[in-house]
């Protein structure tokens, strides 16, 4: 009876051993497979070295340091892989590019007012962005602490949605026309919708030049816009613009108004005119340990021909230097700038 216990001690620690060498060794597998998984996920994809080539994409890579938190370093550097694919297809992103171009010219050489209401206008239109970037691939190097992420576009796509928009802006162009057999100051009212349509015209045609889509717009339907843009330059060239001075003070002011108006593109006349800016101005003088203040206000009422008043704008400005005369030529100076620019800003959003 003891050796037939015995017997069956000795054959269930046999069972139990074998079973404990079975989950062993099949556990090995796994823990391998576990092992090869890091492994993989941790060696550094190609497109960090050399992003892919594929015709019809545009791609962008960039990385970021992951000292801190690693899904923003994640985030930080999927914005900066959108960036780099925009960059490396010379898209303009800001959509006062046009102005930023023509703003340092200042009062240094005469411009049409077309270009400068362009300037004006390009300055404040919403960029045109390339819809359909995203983010395909993302990277952590745990080692050099960085995170990299891919961003790609499939600029096809991207030219079709911008086509897409352009037919539908250029439509709405063409659709209004220009009111020939208005009255002037009608006709510029009615065209205001027309001039912020046409500044964002660019800004699409400039992404599908950069896409290198242009040459599938519809040449007869942007030819028949163009014309549409050439009557507009005509007609702003056309508004005649007479300087009236309400004060003897305000004399100071005109010969140097009516250059700051001319280099911005406004055609002065005596008579005749379609708007009249009566000119008034004050100034006060302080000298003081040597040196001198002027302090001086102007304000120009816009009046139509019919002597209607459509605005009012005001500008103010300090000027100090160890000569007064100086400091007035200053301040006269400062203050036409401003007035001619906001004439040019109430000329858009006020008339």
């Amino acid at each position: 009876m003891l050796n037939k216990n015995k017997r069956l001690y000795f054959l269930l620690a046999f069972v139990l051993f074998s079973v404990g060498l079975l989950g062993c060794s099949a556990s090995q597998p796994q823990k391998q497979l576990v092992i090869e998984k890091r492994q993989a996920t941790s060696l550094k994809p190609e497109w960090v070295h050399q992003p892919p080539e594929r015709l019809g994409y545009a791609y962008g890579v960039a990385s970021s340091d992951t000292y801190g938190s690693e899904a923003r370093a994640l985030e930080s550097a999927s914005d900066k892989a959108k960036a780099d694919l925009l960059a490396n297809i010379r898209v303009e992103m800001s959509s006062s590019t046009d102005y930023n171009k023509k703003a340092t010219m200042g009062f240094q050489g005469k411009m049409t007012l077309q270009e400068t209401l362009n300037q004006k206008i390009s300055s404040k239109t919403t960029a045109v962005e390339l819809s359909g970037i995203k983010v395909s691939e993302t990277w952590v190097d745990a080692k050099n602490k960085e995170a990299w992420a891919l961003a790609e576009l499939n600029t096809q796509v991207a030219a079709q949605q911008l086509l897409l928009q352009l037919n539908q802006l250029e439509k709405r162009l063409l659709q209004r026309g220009t009111l020939p057999k208005a009255a002037k100051l009608e006709r510029i009212r009615y065209l205001k919708p027309s001039l912020q349509e046409l500044a964002e015209r660019r800004l699409i045609l400039q992404q599908l030049t950069f896409l290198g889509a242009a040459t599938q717009i519809d040449a007869a339907r942007a030819q028949a816009v163009e014309k549409i843009e050439a009557e507009i330059t005509k007609l702003l060239a056309s508004l005649g613009v007479e300087l009236q001075l309400a004060t003897n003070e305000a004399k100071a002011l005109q010969a140097k108004l009516a250059s700051a108006l001319t280099n911005l593109g406004f055609n002065l006349v005596n008579n005749d005119s379609d708007l009249r800016l009566v000119i008034q101005l004050k100034s006060n003088k302080l000298e003081r340990n040597g040196l001198s203040y002027v302090d001086a206000s102007a304000s120009a009422q816009i009046n139509s021909a019919s002597n209607r008043t459509l605005h009012v704008i005001n500008a103010a400005t300090r000027a100090v230097s160890s000569e007064l005369s100086v400091a007035n030529n200053k301040a006269v100076s400062e203050l036409a700038e401003k007035l001619a620019n906001s004439l040019i800003e109430g000329l858009y959003q006020n008339l």
